[in-house]
C-alpha cells in the first residue's frame, strides 16, 4: 500500500544496498542490454559501485523513507571525486563479476554520459524512485534537497544528464527551470541501449 506521509533524510552506510536495488529498478531498461544473461548480477555491482560514490567520489545521497523502508534516493556530488581511482574500481568490479570481454563491453556503455566535474557547481547523479511510489511528488522533492545541499556548500549552479527519451524526467527538470547547456551523442550506446544523446541540464543556485 502507498504512504502518503514520507521523510527525506541523509543516506548512511546501510543504505547502499537499497539505493543500489533503486537505480537498478529504475534503469532496468538499460541495464538488461548492458549485463546481458548477468543482470541478476547488477544490483551486487551497484552496491560496490554506490559505496565507492560516497568513500571517493564525492557523492552524499539522500533517502525518501516511509513505513515500506527506502523507495527513493538522489545522489549528488558535492565534494571532490578521484576519478581515476574510481574507473579502477569499477573496471575491477565489472571484470570480476562478469569476466573480460562482459566488462569490457559493460565498461564502454556505462562511461557515457561524460562530465567533467567542476568545483562551482553541485551534479546529480542519479535521482530514482521505486515504481509503487512515483506521482507522489518524492523526485521533485529530493531534487530540491539536493539543490539545497549545493547552496550549502555555495555553489553556483546544479547540473545533471537525462536521457533524449526520458519524457517524465525532462518534464520535471524543465519545470524546475533546468535548461539545456549541450548534448552528448554515441552510435554505441544508440545501437546497444537505444540513447541517441544525452542533454546536459544546467541551474543557477
Amino acid at each position: 500500500m502507498q504512504n502518503k506521509t514520507f521523510a527525506v533524510r541523509p543516506a548512511g552506510p546501510e543504505d547502499d544496498p537499497a539505493i543500489a536495488a533503486l537505480v537498478v529498478e529504475g534503469f532496468l531498461d538499460k541495464f538488461r542490454p548492458i549485463f546481458r544473461g548477468r543482470i541478476d548480477q547488477s544490483t551486487d555491482i551497484m552496491e560496490k559501485w554506490v559505496r565507492l560514490e560516497h568513500s571517493i567520489g564525492g557523492v552524499s545521497s539522500l533517502v525518501v523513507e516511509t513505513s515500506d523502508g527506502v523507495v527513493a534516493s538522489v545522489g549528488v556530488r558535492l565534494g571532490d571525486s578521484e576519478d581515476e581511482t574510481l574507473s579502477r574500481a569499477l573496471w575491477s568490479i565489472l571484470r570480476k563479476h562478469l569476466g573480460l570481454i562482459p566488462a569490457v563491453r559493460a565498461a564502454a556503455l556505462l562511461s557515457y554520459p561524460r562530465y567533467a566535474p567542476q568545483r562551482a557547481e553541485a551534479y546529480v547523479e542519479r535521482l530514482v524512485v521505486s515504481s509503487d511510489y512515483r506521482h507522489e511528488g518524492m523526485a521533485r522533492t529530493l531534487l530540491h534537497e539536493a539543490e539545497s545541499r549545493g547552496r550549502e556548500e555555495e555553489k553556483g549552479t546544479v547540473a545533471l544528464h537525462v536521457t533524449n527519451n526520458n519524457h517524465a524526467a525532462l518534464k520535471l527538470y524543465e519545470s524546475e527551470g533546468y535548461g539545456e547547456v549541450s548534448r552528448q551523442r554515441s552510435l554505441l550506446t544508440s545501437y546497444a541501449l537505444g540513447i541517441k544523446s544525452w542533454l546536459y541540464l544546467r541551474k543557477d543556485l
